[in-house]
């Protein structure tokens, strides 16, 4: 991977990482909602849930545009491909390995019984 790439799935994956921004990004795929509008979600302070919003949004997960005093959020499903290619790979290579495992399994089995 290159390392763009690297520290875009880092910042991903440090982003999900935590219980509060994964169901502030599962809220914003059924609809784009405002940061008090998510605020209003959880018991912390609109302080709180605003560092979150900044980690998801710098992540590349949420975006947020600004009409007079109110901000928006908005998640951002262009990311959910570089994503799913990653766990992909990471499918196929265990997929692999477990039946490779299953094959050494059975023969033992045979050679055994």
């Amino acid at each position: 991977m290159v390392d763009n790439n690297a520290e875009f799935m880092d910042r991903v994956f440090y982003a999900l990482s935590n219980t509060t921004r994964r169901n502030i990004v599962l809220e914003l795929t059924k609809k784009d909602l405002t940061v008090n509008e998510l605020a209003e979600k959880y018991d912390m302070t609109l302080q709180g849930v605003s560092k979150h919003i900044h980690v998801l949004v710098k992540s590349g997960l949420v975006s947020q545009t600004k009409k007079g005093r109110t901000k928006s959020c908005k998640f951002n499903y262009q990311h959910l491909s570089k994503i799913s290619e990653l766990l992909e790979q990471y499918r196929a290579f265990w997929e692999k390995r477990l039946d490779a495992l299953d094959k050494y399994i059975e023969k033992r089995k045979k050679e055994e019984g």
